[in-house]
């Protein structure tokens, strides 16, 4: 009896240190200060300019916005799409330069971190259009609607810092090369156009991540 009442009171007792333990260290880690898994949401403005050497005056910028998606596979990696927009040039020679995006992002998190640089790369769609453009030729002058568009490579970095575990304020650039090789006047398009381009994009934003927390 005095054997049975003894192997209780040590089971006890155990049990009593084991949760002890347990509740301890729970109360030691760290607090989450970051998430950069599942989904992620982001609205950003800013810079966007253009260089090239067949550009009469080299280069031309002008302000922008970007809207992204993604999906973070892990705490390191993210997949997204992007889509931005400018207008660049003088106010009697505007025209509009869109950029679309999918890239792989590789971060360098910590879930006790609320700092989050990161680096990333893909590829690009990019369209430059501008409206009534007057041309002339053997037949006189028109106005006519231009747009050139073609493909590039997309590399940039860039850091976050999360205000909560879900919502960070960043900032990031991003340089796009690559050639347009489509010209389309109006609703006639024609390939075999090569003009090479490098487009540079600043942008200062806010990202959420709806689903930070969830299992």
């Amino acid at each position: 009896m005095n054997r049975i009442r003894s192997v209780a009171i040590l089971s006890a007792s155990i049990g009593s240190f084991v949760l002890s333990t347990v509740a301890a260290a729970q109360q030691a880690a760290p607090p989450m200060r970051s998430n950069t898994q599942k989904l992620m949401l982001s609205l950003a403005l800013g810079g966007t300019s253009i260089k090239s050497d067949e550009f009469e005056n080299e280069s031309e910028s002008g302000g922008g916005f970007s809207l992204q998606a993604g999906w973070g596979f892990t705490r390191m990696f993210t997949l997204l799409v992007d889509a931005s927009g400018a207008v660049l040039g003088d106010d009697d020679e505007e025209f509009v330069l869109v950029h679309f995006d999918l890239l792989g992002r590789l971060n360098f998190a910590s879930a006790q971190r609320a700092w989050v640089p990161y680096i990333e790369g893909g590829l690009s769609a990019r369209v430059a259009g501008q409206d009534d453009i007057e041309i002339v030729d053997e037949t006189g002058s028109q106005q006519v609607d231009l747009e050139i568009s073609g493909g590039g490579f997309t590399f940039g970095g860039g850091v976050q810092y999360h205000v909560r575990p879900e919502v960070s304020l960043g900032a990031g650039i991003r340089w796009t090369v690559g050639e347009f090789s489509t010209v389309k006047i109006d609703n006639v398009s024609v390939d075999g156009f090569e003009l090479d381009a490098t487009s540079t994009r600043l942008m200062f934003g806010v990202t959420w991540w709806p689903m930070a927390g969830r299992r």
